[in-house]
């Protein structure tokens, strides 16, 4: 529960103050608390919280779903709803923006804090799930999402390295070996040579020199023959 941060985005400041007050005790690290669509903006931009608590009804133009999308779809920090609303129209419509818990006011400080664990355990679900499945590596000045199942291999190209993709596309990143195996798993990946590090599930063959990935022929250093072959499975 230490250092992580929490947003409060609610325009009743009594609700406000009541909650600031609940998760003090709770000794969660609070940001600023905004009571609009754009105050709310700028407190994520500034302070980034861990999770936000999004009232749905901000008495604006712009609702606490319209900022709950917006969100999700610019920094993909996780919320939950509250609402004093529980019809099912609202809650239906609060749905399509995937909130990981609704609070229906009034609620207890139980309540919140239950809400508040739950989301954070299904976002920590969420985010190991989501390295098992992607890469990320800062292209230029982004930080870009890879599927792992379509790399190919990562080839070494002086500083940099290249990633193959099975469409084709070849990606260079700045990143050294080290820092790159570190990155990757041992069961998907394995370097066959200084130059190359291929996902073994692409594997289509392998001969006396070379591994075969699509139309890809890679030598390979007899030093990591072993290791290559452990992790297939296979007796040399």
């Amino acid at each position: 529960m230490n250092n992580i941060k929490i947003g409060i985005v609610e325009d009743e400041g009594i609700t406000t103050e009541l909650i600031v007050r609940s998760l003090r005790k709770m000794k969660y690290e609070i940001a600023e608390p905004a009571s609009c669509y754009e105050e709310a903006i700028q407190m994520v931009n500034t302070e980034r919280p861990d999770l936000l608590l999004i009232d749905i009804n901000l008495n604006e133009e712009k609702d606490g779903i319209n900022l709950a999308n917006y969100i999700k779809d610019n920094f993909g920090i996780p919320f939950i709803f509250l609402t004093a609303n529980g019809n099912s129209a609202t809650i239906n419509r609060a749905k399509q923006s995937r909130p990981l818990a609704f609070l229906i006011k009034p609620f207890t400080q139980i309540d919140l804090h239950a809400a508040i664990e739950t989301a954070l355990n299904l976002q920590q679900t969420a985010d190991e799930n989501l390295k098992e499945h992607y890469l990320f590596f800062k292209v230029g000045t982004l930080i870009e999402r890879f599927a792992i199942p379509d790399i190919l291999f990562f080839e070494n190209d002086a500083r940099n390295f290249n990633i193959h993709f099975t469409d084709g596309k070849v990606v260079s990143i700045r990143i050294t070996a080290t820092e790159l195996l570190e990155k990757l798993n041992e069961d998907t990946f394995v370097q066959i040579q200084r130059s190359y590090i291929v996902n073994i599930r692409h594997i289509s063959k392998i001969d006396g020199t070379s591994v075969y990935l699509g139309t890809h022929q890679l030598t390979f250093k007899r030093a990591f023959k072993d290791a290559l072959l452990e992790k297939l499975n296979v007796m040399n």
